[in-house]
């Protein structure tokens, strides 16, 4: 697929969504209350309200710069396996978002008092799978990019039995934590502000990314373990007895993986906080792990070294 066609693809339904409610509303706007609701609760009533005007343009605006995102997203992942991810999720979020906004013009129109408005919550459900089935949908119109090249392993580092020997770097990223500490802070200003329900999602969420900025990357007798710098679970550790062997690569956080923070694709995952040298991991049951950190190439000599003992110990 063409890249104009990757973006095309991740772009028109974000377009279509925003014409479609832009088109309601106005279509509409005569009959709809000066104030609508905005928001419902689980049992379908309206708990919250927004004018009609702040509506349309909240509506809209949100649609079409969460459509510049992923398709700039997807057209800058080029071919890689990211651009498919980056579509996918797009293309899902396009459907996820137009058909709650599309709904709530529909259940605002011709009621004098919007608190007499219900929105069920069966329809969570339906944009849910809507949503679910867009972005699969867009998987398969994308097909698969070009796999990547198995990484070379590292010579192995020869070590004798009982030798101790133990490799550690820490990794932050700047990129993801000055965004997340930004998410936090709008948080809890918000929450002291007096809206506490608010502002508690982004303040929680903020928080845990400010936390997984930084890694510390170890690799000892245990074999190799990436855990949060502040938090001590969830972490990733890979046993001795499970790694087949490993190398040094470099890699794309955007094109290879389609982004940053622990990153799943097709047989691979991955820890990344930066582009760049990457410890490359494979296991017996064939998934690689790629952990975006500096002397990789050092790293992945200790681990081969510990593994070859591990299974002379075994035999």
């Amino acid at each position: 697929m063409t890249g104009f066609r990757r973006s095309a693809l991740t772009a028109v339904p974000f377009l279509a969504a925003t014409v479609a409610y832009a088109g309601l509303f106005l279509w509409s706007y005569d009959r709809l209350p000066e104030r609508i609701a905005t928001r419902f609760s689980a049992d379908g009533a309206a708990d919250d309200y927004m004018s009609r005007a702040a509506a349309l343009w909240l509506g809209c605006a949100v649609l079409v710069g969460l459509g510049l995102l992923f398709t700039v997203l997807t057209s800058a992942a080029g071919k890689s396996t990211g651009a498919r991810l980056n579509a996918a999720v797009g293309v899902g979020t396009a459907v996820t978002l137009g058909y709650p906004l599309i709904l709530t013009v529909l259940v605002n129109r011709d009621i004098q008092d919007p608190a007499a408005a219900e929105l069920p919550l069966w329809h969570v459900a339906v944009l849910l799978t809507g949503g679910v089935a867009a972005g699969a949908l867009a998987w398969r119109l994308m097909g698969a990019g070009p796999h990547p090249e198995p990484s070379p392993p590292a010579p192995s580092l020869p070590l004798a039995e009982g030798e101790a020997a133990a490799w550690s770097r820490t990794v932050v990223s700047r990129a993801l934590l000055f965004p997340a500490g930004a998410v936090a802070a709008v948080g809890a200003f918000t929450a002291v502000s007096g809206n506490r329900w608010a502002g508690l999602l982004p303040l929680v969420l903020g928080l845990a990314c400010s936390a997984f900025a930084g890694v510390r990357v170890t690799v000892d007798r245990r074999g190799l373990t990436v855990a949060s710098t502040v938090l001590p679970r969830p972490r990733l550790a890979l046993p001795l007895g499970s790694i087949v062997d490993a190398g040094s690569v470099q890699v794309s956080a955007m094109g290879d993986f389609g982004g940053w923070g622990y990153r799943i694709r097709p047989g691979r995952r991955g820890v990344l906080l930066r582009s760049g040298e990457a410890l490359s991991v494979r296991t017996s049951g064939g998934r690689e792990y790629v952990v975006t950190v500096d002397d990789s190439t050092t790293a992945a000599a200790l681990l081969n070294g510990l593994a070859d003992r591990h299974a002379r110990k075994s035999d």
